[in-house]
Parts: C-alpha cells; structure tokens; sequence
C-alpha cells in the first residue's frame, strides 16, 4: 500500500501541468476514467438522497470491476470536497491519524492493495480513524472479501456503482473533448469500457464523436474463432461433446426461468493427453451456449502479480469475481495437476495446502458460485487432490483419449475446409494414427505451406508427407529395430487380448520412435492380470532380444517408458495391491522420483520387484519364440507400411496361424 497525498485544488480529473507549459499547452486534461467516477459517485449518493458535504463516517463503495477502485478512490475527495489519502505501506504502528480527512482502503484493483501487513492490522486502522474521528472509505469490487472485516461490520453507508451508461458517457466525451457528441452507444456497450479503454480512447485535439467512435471500437467484443464455433467442430470427442450438449441446453432453461440452478452441473474434468482438444472443447462450449468463458491456469495466478501466496490467492479469487460477474458463464481452468495433492506435495505442504483450500472455497464457499460451471482440464489426472473432484466440485471426470482413425479423419477434413473435397481420407488417417488433434492442424498447416510455395493447389500428397514427417530420414536400421520393438507389443497384445489392439505404429515423432495403442486392460487385480501385463510391457524389449540377438535402450528411459511403468506396477503389486508373499500390509502407491529413491534404499523390496519383471520377461520371449514366423511377418509390414491398424495385426496372425494348421493335416 502507499500513501497517496490530497489532490491539488485544480479541477476534477485535470492533470497538472510543468511550471514551463506555455499558454497553448495551459488547456486543462482531463482524466476521462476519473470524470466518469466522479459522475457515477454524485448520482450514486443522489439517488440514496445522501448530501456529500455532510458525508461522514464509515462507507463502502462496490465498483463495477478492479479498474474503477484507483479513479473511483481519486474523485472521492472532490465529490465530498475532503482530502482523503490511501492506507500506508508501511511498519504497523506507522498510521497519522488527520481527523477531516478520509482514509481510504482500496481493494482487489487498487494501488494500495500489496499489503505486508500482519493479520488484523487494516482492522485496527479503521478502528484508530475512527475514534479518533477521521472518516473511513472502502472500494473494492467484491467487499465481502477484498476489504477489512470491521470496516464491513460498521459500514454506515454502501453505495453499488453500475457501470458506465450511455448519459455518463456522453457526458464524459462532452467534458474531455469541449465539443457535444453526435452518437450514442447501445447501453451494453457502454458496460464494457473500462478506466483503461477511456484513458485510451482519448487523444488531444479529437472531437466527442471521435473519442465515442474510438471507445466503441475498443469495448467491441473480439470475433470468436470459426475454431470455437460450435461443439459439432469437435469430432473425436463424443463423450464430451454429448454432456456439452446437454449443458447448453440446461444453461438455455436456466436463463428462461425453467431450471434451478441445482438441477444444473456444476462442472467436469476434461482428462487427456496434451493436444487432443481440452481447450478447444472448452471454447467450444461456451460458443454453443452462448455465454463468456473466463480462462485460468495456476501459472496464471502465481504471476499475475507477485510470488507471494497472498497475491496467489487474490489473483484466483479475482478469477471466480470475474466468472460471478459474467454469468451465466463456463470457467476454464487449465493444467489442473499443477496443483499439486496435499498428500504428496513434500516439504511445501503448507503452500500447497493453503492454494488447494482456496481453490474448495471458491467452488463450494459461502459466497456460492451461481451460473459459473467450471471445467477443468488435466493430462494427469490422478495427480489432482481428490477433494476437488468430489460431490458439487468437479465431480464428473470425462476421459479424452487420443482420436481413432475415423476421427482423425473427421479431424483432418475439419481442418482442411474446401482443401481436398471429396478427397479420401481413410490413407492419410491410417498414417496419423497415435495423433492428436493439434498434430493434425500442424499437418494441414503444413501442406497448405507446401501447395503455396509449389504455387498449386493442396494434394493428397502434400498432407501424407506432412503426416510422415522425417521418418524416411531414419536409417534403416533404426526403422527395423523400431518395427521389431513394436511387432513384439502388438504380436502379445493380440495373442493374450484379441480385439484389444487399436494400431502399431514405426512413424517417428516429437514423442518416441514409434508405438502400440491398445484398450485399457480389464478385468479384477490380481496375479495372472499383474502378469499379463507385465508381460504386454516388456514384449518389445523381449522381441529384440529374440530377433536381433540384443536389446537396445528403446525400453527404459523417462518415467513413461516400458520398463519404468513396468517396475512402478511390480512394486505396487508389492506395497499397496496386495498381491506380495509378506508381509500383508499397505505400504503407499508410488510414483515418479519416489520409486527409484525407493527401490535404492530397500533393496529386499527391489529383489522381489526384480524377480516379478525377470520371470514376465522369461514368459513373453518364450511365447515370442514359439511364434516367430509371426513375429517376422509383423515386422517386414511394418518396415513397408509404417502403420498398421489392429484389424490388419489380426488378419496377418490369423492367416499364419491357419497356414501353419493347414500344414498338420
């Protein structure tokens, strides 16, 4: 906070001018912002038949948004013709009582509000002006949260300032520019100019009309992307797509009359891998029904101002005012998992406790959250604290997996718009499988960049190359080393789950080498579902071994690798499924770090997650070796077609395993 000292008798809103200023210059400026809240403040205090001359003791002001609490708190002195200043900054004990002034506490928006201060100090302040008789203002555009609690308690007068109308802005373009403006702006236009929209709409010299002109065009809301146009642009994405709906619908009742508010979700979390559309989904949600969408991040609010947890905890809670005062509206809160579960979150816990607790008391406080749903978004959901996804929070979880082929094809032509109509795509979806739907507007992007320098039109081919990327760059035997990795994984999956095999790829990308999609294993917990998977795991390690005679290092490496995620599950079968010899107790679910730092100091426990992982990978290199004549023939389709679909794995060991019977009889 700083003090600010009482204005200079000059006029409202004019800016002082160099002692220098030569008579041309001498034209009083006026603050545009701080004209218009002098305007707002004496019809306010009019309409409540309130004499500001007599004006004394406790108020509080509600502001339409932030930016209004710093013009709002400088006109203030003028409308009740008494200096005022803004609270210290300083050491507690620092406060010079001035009795016939006004103290002014400015809240969320103001340039005081960066306290330092210790619990209940502002509190004291307003009880040592008052009794001392120096009189006490608050402004804030949320009150009840952003301004002391006495100063709320003794409060004898509130006074709710709406926002800007078309008579005050009339009378502002009038008072700054000495000219009487020709236009009116619609009043919902109006509401959207802000202190910093008018302060940049004025120039020297202008006309009213031309400062109108340019305040309209500033206030005029942003076009939304075609992108973001409706939730049917948003193929591969059913599940969300269909609850999305059904919002829309619910919001449209709502806003008639015909549905209460707690028939309504109150939100949902969007579950994924990076770039399948989460966000896209979000815009296209609120597009499709009708309503603002407010957007945030933690990293949004750890930076919005400073790096203490008190700025932290304003800045979201600046986020959820926001959202309360555009609703009906759909809050979108991105990367969920930053923030981090209270029951992992280390030698921070105290940090980590108190952002998880400000973020329940936004969703579910007392303050309510009427006509804000809130979708949040998550590529590890399991890393978020389960008390933001239960009952009246965020309690729906929808799964966005990676599009399947038809829908990367339905993705692709999205993209495309009038490029390659008619075009086949079924080719160029086989080759993008294991793709996202941001990696599919990168493909377009660049076989459109391909077609203008060729000076031509887009060609199917200029979206296969795209889609290949650097593949045939690859010498050949990293591609067969790749395909013999990946046959390994797709060959067990079909032989010990038929059906269960989505694609296998070799097309290299940003992430790995290649990979094998397949549906989620079923079925209860238990030794032989532990082995199988195990099993599906270490297949491609397996395979290399089997087929070149040594394995590579394509298995380990980071934290999602096959042979990581495999000692992560051997060792939860030891400490928390209940699946180990002794002893019979729960020992934690462990992930990331924590399992190598583990395993290093336990090494009985890395003995038995050993043995497990050895004796999967004895078990999968011998159902390798009995079916290697398959295995051959899965790599040499992969080294010639790059993709191949779980369709075609099946067919390829059907007809092996048919000849091979056709042979025995």
């Amino acid at each position: 906070m700083s003090r600010r000292e009482p204005p200079r008798r000059a006029s409202a809103g004019q800016v002082d001018l160099p002692d220098e200023a030569t008579p041309e210059q001498a034209v009083p400026l006026l603050d545009p912002a701080r004209l218009a809240a002098r305007l707002a403040l004496r019809r306010a205090l009019a309409a409540q038949q309130v004499d500001a001359a007599r004006l004394r003791g406790a108020v509080i002001i509600e502001v339409p948004e932030a930016g209004w609490v710093e013009p709002v708190g400088s006109a203030w002195p003028e409308v009740v013709d008494v200096p005022g200043r803004s609270t210290s900054g300083g050491r507690p004990g620092d406060l010079a009582v001035r009795p016939g002034e006004w103290m002014i506490f400015e809240g969320e928006g103001g340039p005081a509000r960066r306290s330092r201060h210790p619990p209940g100090y502002e509190d004291e302040q307003v009880a040592l002006c008052l009794w001392q008789g120096q009189d006490v203002l608050g402004i804030a555009p949320a009150p009840d949260r952003q301004l002391p609690p006495d100063l709320r308690r003794v409060a004898d007068l509130r006074l709710v300032l709406a926002p800007l109308d078309p008579a005050t802005l009339r009378e502002v373009a009038a008072a700054v520019t000495g000219s009487q403006p020709r236009t009116v702006l619609p009043p919902e236009l109006c509401a959207r100019l802000t202190p910093a929209l008018l302060r940049l709409a004025r120039r020297p010299g202008q006309t009213a009309d031309d400062f109108v002109a340019r305040a309209a065009r500033l206030a005029a809301p942003a076009p939304r992307a075609a992108a973001a146009a409706a939730l049917d642009n948003l193929p591969g994405l059913d599940e969300a797509v269909a609850w999305g709906r059904d919002l829309a619908r619910d919001l449209r009742d709502y806003a008639e009359g015909r549905l209460a508010w707690r028939e309504i979700d109150r939100g949902c979390l969007l579950a994924g891998p990076p770039g399948t559309g989460k966000t896209s989904f979000a815009q296209a949600l609120a597009a499709t029904c009708g309503v603002p969408l407010v957007a945030a991040s933690y990293a949004g609010w750890q930076s919005s101002r400073g790096s203490h947890l008190g700025d932290l905890l304003r800045a979201m809670a600046a986020t959820f005012d926001q959202a309360r005062q555009a609703a009906p509206c759909i809050l979108f809160i991105d990367e969920l998992e930053a923030l981090h579960t209270r029951q992992t979150s280390g030698q921070h816990g105290d940090w980590w406790t108190a952002v998880i607790g400000g973020l329940l008391e936004q969703l579910d406080g007392v303050g309510g959250r009427e006509g804000v749903v809130v979708v949040g978004a998550s590529n590890h959901p399991e890393m978020i604290d389960p008390a933001i996804l239960r009952a009246g929070r965020l309690d729906r979880l929808i799964t966005i997996p990676l599009p399947d082929r038809q829908a990367l094809a339905a993705i692709l032509r999205v993209h495309l718009g009038e490029d390659l109509a008619g075009a086949d795509l079924a080719r160029a979806a086989l080759h993008a499988q294991g793709g996202t739907g941001a990696d599919c507007a990168k493909w377009v992007r660049g076989a459109r960049r391909r077609a203008r320098h060729g000076r031509r039109p887009v060609v199917l081919d200029d979206l296969l190359a795209e889609i290949r990327g650097a593949v045939t760059m690859r010498p050949e035997q990293e591609r067969r080393v790749a395909a013999v990795h990946e046959a390994g994984h797709a060959l067990v999956q079909v032989l010990e789950q038929p059906g269960s095999l989505r694609h296998v790829s070799i097309r290299e990308d940003a992430h790995s080498g290649g990979h094998t999609l397949s549906e989620a294993p079923g079925g209860d917990v238990s030794e032989a579902w532990l082995a199988t998977q195990l099993r599906r795991l270490l297949a491609g390690r397996a395979a290399e071994a089997v087929v070149l005679g040594q394995v590579t290092g394509g298995s380990g490496g980071p934290a999602n690798s096959d042979l990581a995620r495999a000692t992560r599950l051997a060792l939860n079968a030891e400490t928390a499924l209940g699946l180990a010899a002794r002893p019979l107790l729960w020992r934690g679910w462990w992930e990331g770090r924590d399992v190598a730092t583990l395993l290093m100091s336990r090494p009985d426990l890395a003995g038995r997650v050993e043995a497990r992982l050895n004796a999967a990978n004895e078990e999968v290199s011998r159902l390798l070796r009995q079916h290697r004549a398959i295995l051959d023939l899965l790599v040499a389709a992969l080294l010639e077609r790059e993709v191949l679909d779980g369709n075609e794995v099946e067919a390829i060991v059907q007809a092996r395993k048919s000849s091979i019977a056709d042979a025995y009889q």
